[in-house]
Parts: structure tokens; C-alpha cells; sequence
């Protein structure tokens, strides 16, 4: 039995209620955002919360995606800044994408773009973390479904759908939290996260949690999980974070504390190989 093996099987999981206090619902609950309308029913919003005994910078977008198209931009062994990509695509918002590979620029997941594969997922990278997927079924990306995707689906998700991005772990499935038996610093340790999810009635979340900043702290797994079930996701997956982690409007510019510099302010940007956008 190969060590890959052994390492995946490491990632089985069971659906559990996420194992946070009452006092963090309450404190999610009653925090005070600062909202801005997008229109057609979109919307960005910030908060810092105190969660789980620390200190929590969360940036949402949240957006119809029956009015919106969702569409993947991918770039060919190089990388741009989230916001710059965003611009160009002339996107309402952006949101960084998956796992790569920061000297080459190649993505180390399963990407399908408008039906030709131009990434694939390591073994290494499924034994870690990468489980799931978001996939487009049409050209205008309003058809989005994310699940949970072993790397011997990758064939059916090309047949089926027209894009595909793979990320992981899966943070909400079903509409119930997901938890994994890993004691891994990816994790178990505080860190920038990227999430995307879908609520019930069709709504498509965003969402940036800072990290490494005593403002921001950053969340393991299991909250960042926590967090997606109180946007009131029904299925949710992690994208990449730490550096990557970055939301950015139109309106508003860069919503979140993008930690490559180092400060807690807007311009610490990663550039990176794919992103997200969402154009009207």
C-alpha cells in the first residue's frame, strides 16, 4: 500500500455539526457589517468578530447567480494580481482561485476550461487537501455546482460540465459541516482562507478570511467550516489562502488584508494564475 494512499485515506471524513461554541454563533450573529449594495442583488460586506477566542477579519460577497455570470480565468504559466484580473475581465467581483505551484505558476489542481484540461492535481496535493470541485455546466457560468470529487471523477466532470476548478477541502456538504482527521498545520493552524459556497435559494457566496495579523488572526479548518455554515451555506469548498487570499469589487476595490506584505491594509496582493469573476 503506497504512502498517497495511506495519505488519503488520512482525509476520510465524517459530516458532523461543527464543534464551536454557542457564544461564537451569538457573537457571528450580532456583529456589526459594513455593507455596500452592488446591485441586481449583490452585495460586499465587513467585519471584525471575535471568534473562537480570537480575533476575526471576515470580507463577503454575496451575489443572484441567476443575474450574474461566474466565469474562470486562467493564465498559461504566469500570474497577475486577483484585482488586476479583475478589471481586465471587467468583473463586478473577483476572488482568487486554486492551488499552484509560486515559481512556476502552474496550478497543482484539476483544471477544465471551456473543455480542455489545463491543469491536473498532484498526488501529492489530493493527499493534502484537494477533494472537491466547482464546475460551470454553460458558457455563462449561472449553472455552478460544487461537491465533493475524487481525481478518478476528473473524466465524468469533463463530460459534464463545460469549466471545473478543484480546491478543497470541502468545507459544507449537504447543508451539513464537514470534518477531517488531520493534524496537519494546513489544518489545524490559523491561517488566510478563501472560501466560495452556495446557499439554498441560489445565492453565491465569497468570502476572504485575513490571517497572521493580530486584528485578523485567521482560521483552521474546522472554523473557517463554522464560518461557511453561518453564510448560511448548503455546500461550500476552501480555495486557496494564506497569500493568495484576496476579494476584490469594482466598487469598493480590494475588500480584504492580503498578508504578501505583510501590513494590514489593501495592497499585499499575491499575484496568482487563476481567479474567479463575476460579471453582470
Amino acid at each position: 500500500m503506497n504512502k498517497t494512499f495511506l495519505s488519503a485515506c488520512a482525509l476520510l471524513c465524517t459530516l458532523t455539526v461543527a464543534a464551536q461554541t454557542p457564544q461564537d454563533s451569538i457573537a457571528f450573529a450580532s456583529a456589526t457589517w459594513e455593507t455596500t449594495d452592488l446591485g441586481d442583488g449583490a452585495e460586499c460586506r465587513y467585519a471584525q468578530i471575535d471568534l473562537f477566542g480570537s480575533h476575526q477579519s471576515i470580507s463577503v460577497a454575496s451575489y443572484p447567480r441567476r443575474k450574474f455570470s461566474t466565469q474562470l480565468v486562467h493564465l498559461d504559466r504566469t500570474a497577475r494580481t486577483t484585482s488586476d484580473l479583475g478589471k481586465e475581465a471587467d468583473a463586478e467581483i473577483a476572488l482568487n482561485g486554486s492551488y499552484f505551484n509560486v515559481k512556476t505558476f502552474e496550478p497543482v489542481t484539476y483544471v477544465l476550461l471551456d473543455k480542455e484540461v489545463v491543469g491536473s492535481t498532484t498526488p501529492s496535493e489530493y493527499a493534502l487537501r484537494t477533494n472537491g470541485v466547482i464546475a460551470f455546466k454553460d458558457k455563462r457560468g449561472r449553472k455552478i455546482d460544487i461537491f465533493r470529487c475524487d481525481t478518478a471523477d476528473y473524466a465524468r466532470v469533463a463530460r459534464r460540465y463545460r469549466t471545473a476548478l478543484a480546491a478543497g477541502p470541502v468545507l459544507v456538504e449537504r447543508g451539513r459541516t464537514v470534518e477531517y482527521d488531520s493534524q496537519r498545520s494546513f489544518h489545524t493552524g490559523r491561517h488566510p482562507r478563501t472560501l466560495i459556497g452556495l446557499r439554498a435559494d441560489g445565492t453565491v457566496v465569497m468570502a476572504v478570511i485575513d490571517g497572521r495579523f493580530p486584528t485578523g488572526e485567521g482560521t483552521t479548518i474546522p472554523e473557517t467550516a463554522f464560518i461557511a455554515k453561518q453564510l448560511g451555506l448548503v455546500e461550500a469548498l476552501n480555495l486557496d489562502g494564506g497569500g493568495s487570499s484576496t476579494i476584490w469589487t469594482a466598487r469598493k476595490g480590494v475588500l480584504n488584508h492580503p498578508y504578501d506584505n505583510k501590513r494590514f491594509d489593501h495592497e499585499g496582493e499575491r499575484k496568482v494564475p487563476n481567479v474567479l469573476v463575476v460579471k453582470k
